[in-house]
């Protein structure tokens, strides 16, 4: 009887350690985080995207309008000014540039720390 137990035991850790090598072993779901700007709500937020995902098409929904209003944030490094990147599908790929002092010093905008969403004008 002792050794049925005993058997038993030893199987159950066996297929615990099997199922945890597997799950060790399994690629893990890479996430990337970008600030996008609601251009209706007038909000700047974070979305994370699955890397393994197909090609991401702009603009994205929003949690906020629940529409596909969302785009990249960007943010002047001349006068401050921040802005949504919105590329027509017909025009081709330029460096972005601030609406506001036409300064093409632009950066991805990064949300201060803590913060999950700002107002944007």
């Amino acid at each position: 009887m002792k050794n049925k137990i005993g058997v038993v035991v030893l199987v159950i850790i066996i297929i615990a350690a099997l199922g945890f090598i597997v799950k060790q072993a399994m690629p893990k779901k890479t996430l990337y985080t970008v600030v996008l700007i609601d251009v209706e709500a007038k909000k700047a937020f974070q979305k994370s995207f699955d890397t393994d995902a197909e090609q991401i098409h702009y603009p994205v929904q929003s949690p906020y309008t629940g529409k596909n209003t969302a785009y990249p944030a960007l943010k002047c490094m001349q006068c401050g000014a921040i802005f949504p990147y919105i590329l027509e599908e017909s025009a081709s790929v330029t460096m972005p540039k601030c609406p506001k002092c036409s300064s093409s010093e632009v950066r991805a905008l990064e949300l201060p720390k803590g913060t999950k969403e700002i107002d944007v004008n």
